[in-house]
Order: C-alpha cells, then structure tokens, then sequence
C-alpha cells in the first residue's frame, strides 16, 4: 500500500498544517506528495527531504511575511496586492535551483494555466523540466493577490500560469492519478490522507437582488465549489482508504489576515492527531 500526502490551498492557513503535521512525525510513511497555493509549499519541502519539524519551523519563520510583501500604495491602481518578487525571492531561498525531475520524492503540483484555460500539473512525469520554484510560484498565485506567473513551457511558448485553487485547491485527485500513471499500480493498493488546510467553509445563505451580488458567491464557487467536488469524488472512490482532515474553530478571516494567524495555529493544534495516525498504521 502506498500514501498520498495531499495538502489544499489557503495561504496563512498553512501555517497551522505545517504546525500540525510534525504530530505524525513517528508515523511519517509518505510515498507521495501532492499540493496546490500554500500546500504546494508544503508538500514540495517535504518531496525535498525536509522534515515536519523543519518545515514547521520555517512556515513559523518570516517565511509567510516575505511571501506576503505588499505593494506599494496606490493598491487599487494595481493588478496585485502583493509582489511577486517577494514570493519569488522567498521560495528562491527554500527551492534554490531544483528542478522537478531532481525531487528526492514524488510530487505533484497543480497550477492553473490562463491561456489554455486548463489545470497545469507539475510531477516528474509531466513538465518536469521546470524549476521547483517556479511552479510553486505559479501554484500560489492566487488572483488579485498575486500576479499571473509567465514561464516558457518545454516547446519555448511562454505560457501565463495563476493559482491552482482555480481547478484543483484540493489536489489528492491529481496525487492519485499521477500514481496510478508513474507506479503502474491499481487504485486499490493506494490511500491518501487529505489535509484540508482552510477547514470546512461556514455556511451562508445567499441574496441576489442585483448583477454585482453573484461576486462573492462566484468566488465561492471557485475555491470552495471546487475542493468539496473533488473531495466528494475521491472519497466515493476511495471509501476507507481515503481521510480527510478538517479542523473546527478556525477562524473565518482571509487567508492573508496575519492577525489571525495565533488562532489558526491555535485551531490546528488543538485538532487531534488520532485518526490520522490510525490510518497511517492501517495496512
């Protein structure tokens, strides 16, 4: 049996993963990593060798501050709240110039690419000529917080890449199918433990009187639509081999809100670690 790793995207929401994750420490049996935004972070330091009490210290770093390096003023006059070349320099220090194919571990990557209009997944079977760096870069920027990411693909066409949540913000359904694809094994001798970073959306009932109400449920749609579908399909087919790990009380804040970084930290550590370490045990 071989274990998928699979970490959803939620920018700050990351840190309380990255703080949570070391309690599976004595149990870390992971043959697979696979990521999207913020979890492409995490599950690329863990396919370099990293280990969780590594990366937890540095997600607990001023990792997510230089990450989160704001433009400067006037914002509303630009297409991004933050720099991409604060996130660049930041993920340059962590991924120097390893390319995908030199990743110690499998791992996959999903990234949204604007022109094509389709999912663009990072493994070492597929785009592996890229630098690890550089398609976490574009797996993490997210749309008006980042700026689309352009990088020339492996015929020489510069392609303009953006944020994975747009497809796939929950990625265990790419992990999965990249194993099936480089292992050659059936479905049946995989499990993925999912880490649902953000914690389960809190409901709302929706008023639509006008045009411009459909914003903030489109917005939805997008992240939130998107990683309950998949969520739902993966664990219809996967049954008892598939856990998704879903923390209560998080806060319900923006994934760049820095003030609210203690509580979510707070939420996660106070998840208990039971159930996932069971199912890493269960053969």
């Amino acid at each position: 049996m071989k274990t998928l790793l699979s970490i959803d995207g939620g920018g700050l929401f990351g840190i309380g993963v990255a703080n949570w994750l070391p309690k599976l420490a004595n149990n870390w049996k992971f043959d697979c990593y696979a990521g999207t935004s913020v979890g492409s972070i995490l599950a690329a330091c863990y396919a370099i060798g990293m280990s969780p009490a590594e990366v937890q210290r540095l997600f607990n770093s001023s990792l997510p501050k230089k990450i989160f390096t704001k433009e400067t003023p006037p914002i509303i006059l630009k297409p991004a709240k933050y720099k991409t070349s604060g996130a660049k320099e930041a993920l340059e220090g962590v991924f120097k110039d390893i390319k995908i194919s030199q990743v110690k571990n499998p791992l996959v990557i999903v990234a949204w690419n604007y022109d094509k209009k389709k999912e663009k997944v990072f493994s070492q079977t597929s785009n592996s000529s890229y630098l690890l760096r550089d398609a976490v870069l574009a797996s993490m920027s997210a749309p008006t917080y980042f700026r689309s990411v352009k990088l020339m693909n492996e015929k020489g066409i510069e392609e303009q890449l953006g944020d994975g949540g747009v497809c796939g913000n929950d990625p265990s359904l790419a992990g999965i199918a990249e194993m099936l694809k480089a292992k050659k094994m059936d479905i049946s001798d995989i499990k993925c433990l999912s880490i649902n970073t953000g914690g389960e959306p809190k409901e709302k009932k929706i008023k639509i009187g006008k045009m411009t109400d459909w914003l903030p449920v489109l917005t939805g749609v997008i992240t939130s639509g998107n990683v309950a579908y998949t969520s739902y399909c993966v664990e219809r087919i996967m049954g008892d081999r598939y856990l998704r790990v879903s923390p209560e009380n998080l806060p319900n804040c923006s994934m760049d809100n820095f003030s609210q970084v203690p509580e979510i930290k707070k939420a996660w550590l106070k998840h208990p670690e039971k159930a996932a370490v069971n199912f890493l045990k269960k053969a």
